[in-house]
């Protein structure tokens, strides 16, 4: 039996693809994270309107320990971008229980990255206003 050594193992890594929300409302500014797909990463496009708001659908006991992202992506123009001041349901749990302040500048990307740990509880962390980072002037 030959015995494989580090450099004969093959490691690979998982690509996921990202799901768009399914957007509702007058506005399509209620963006709704289905548990229930396959998906573990989203992508919302902010609604150049006001009240914003993320909700859960299809959070139970079956979708316990699945974790991942969800990218926002702000308008171009953010004339009217506002988020709800509920703008994700109770079941999410952010760090100290603080509010978010969501970014509204025109074109910024955030990111919420999430872990259900319950059928009640999902935990999620919100990072915002991603830039490129800073190159040394030639």
């Amino acid at each position: 039996m030959a015995i494989k050594i580090l450099s004969d193992l093959e490691v690979g890594t998982i690509k996921e693809d990202i799901a768009a929300v399914t957007s509702s409302g007058s506005n399509n500014q209620i963006h709704d994270i289905d548990f229930a797909t396959h998906h573990t990463n989203y992508t919302i496009s902010a609604a150049n309107a006001a009240n914003n708001k993320i909700t859960f659908s299809n959070l139970g006991a079956d979708v316990v320990g699945k974790n991942g992202s969800i990218i926002i992506t702000n308008p171009g123009s953010v004339g009217s971008l506002t988020w709800s001041i509920y703008t994700l349901p109770a079941n999410a749990h952010t760090p100290g229980g603080q509010g978010i302040v969501f970014d509204t500048t025109a074109s910024k990307r955030a990111i919420i990255t999430y872990f259900v740990i319950s059928s009640s509880v999902v935990l999620i962390n919100y990072a915002g206003a991603f830039s490129a980072y800073p190159q040394p002037t030639p």
